[in-house]
């Protein structure tokens, strides 16, 4: 009885061993290198798409399949090993922002109003960040926005209400929304010369001069939008004005 429960004893540490020798052949069997090569054709991958989130999430894949090369060496090499996760968690996290960034974003009526007129072709999230750099103001009538003979600290984009321009007494005509107070010397630059009065009630969007010029100067893009748009709205006001000193002429 003894001699038989040795026996069986042995048997299952025998066949123990037989299992633990051929999974380890199994595992000696599979060629590290396979793993290095999948991961740099993933990478060669990765670098020939255009968009930054798959080149990063390619990467993140890259990184991760690399990992059982270092693990099977005769010798595991912790040093690369370590390397490679550091960059597989760092891509991974600015692929998460990225996707943060891309979610859709809601604009209220106000933003979609100011997209409207000023930045129609501006992606939403960014027409947000020109936002964030302002701040919105209302005005009733009789403020002035602009006082002739101080310097301008901020532009106005109206977005509803109305503002007159008067220049020593005399009307030079009525901004309404779309139009931007103070966009004429911001460009020159120069002391003002007019008066800019509310006549209605208005709701705007105010941006100091030195905050917007900084943020202008880092955003090339839309530092040309918005030239565009001041260079616009100049010559927008000054066929306005003109028309109506040929109408007050006329009559």
């Amino acid at each position: 009885m003894t001699v038989s429960l040795e026996h069986s004893r042995e048997l299952e540490w025998r066949l123990s061993s037989e299992k633990s020798r051929r999974k380890g052949e199994a595992v000696n069997s599979i060629n590290p290198n396979y793993f290095i090569h999948a991961g740099n054709v993933l990478l060669l991958v990765a670098y020939s798409v255009r968009d930054i989130l798959w080149l990063r999430l390619f990467a993140v894949a890259a990184s991760l399949i690399t990992l059982p090369f270092f693990i099977l060496q005769p010798k595991p090499l912790w040093a690369p090993l370590s390397w490679t996760v550091i960059f597989a968690a760092l891509n991974l996290f600015q692929s998460g922002r990225l996707l943060v960034e891309r979610r859709p974003v809601k604009l209220t009526t106000e933003e979609e109003e100011v997209r409207r007129l000023v930045f129609r072709d501006l992606p939403p999230r960014k027409m947000l960040q020109v936002l964030s750099i302002g701040s919105w103001i209302t005005a009733d009538a009789g403020e002035r926005l602009i006082e002739s003979g101080k310097s301008v600290e901020g532009i106005s984009l109206i977005i509803r209400g109305k503002v007159r321009i008067i220049q020593n007494g005399r009307v030079l005509g009525d901004l309404s929304g779309g139009n931007i107070v103070g966009s004429a010397l911001i460009l020159s630059g120069a002391e003002a010369e007019v008066d800019a009065v509310v006549t209605e009630p208005i709701r705007a969007i105010r941006w100091e001069v030195g905050t917007l010029q900084r943020y202008l100067s880092s955003n090339p893009d839309i530092r040309i939008m918005m030239q565009q748009h001041l260079a616009r709205d100049l010559a927008g006001k000054l066929s306005s004005y003109a028309d109506q000193s040929k109408t007050a002429g006329t009559s």
